[in-house]
């Protein structure tokens, strides 16, 4: 499989692009790296409302998740390796 960029064209305001402009000047950037960056940072931010919402929708997942993290956490301290500490260390 191949992966072949993608051209995205915007089309702002003039308002709009002197401020990303400006945002962009200000983080020593170029525009596009700064919309980029906007876009990752929105991107993230939606994929973790949707893992909020199903791990929300999925407690029996959680508690699993949890006790798996706390057999692990005891592992690494019976062995004398970093980890977490435990309430009670």
């Amino acid at each position: 499989m191949i992966c072949m960029p993608r051209t995205l064209t915007l089309r702002l305001s003039e308002a709009a692009y002197e401020a990303v402009k400006r945002y962009a000047e200000a983080d020593h950037t170029s525009m596009n790296a700064w919309v980029e960056s906007l876009l990752d940072t929105e991107d993230m931010r939606r994929r973790c409302a949707a893992h909020a919402a199903w791990v929300t929708a999925n407690p029996a997942v959680s508690q699993a998740a949890l006790a798996f993290t706390d057999a692990n956490q005891q592992s690494l301290a019976a062995a004398g390796l970093p980890h977490v500490a435990l309430p009670g260390e």
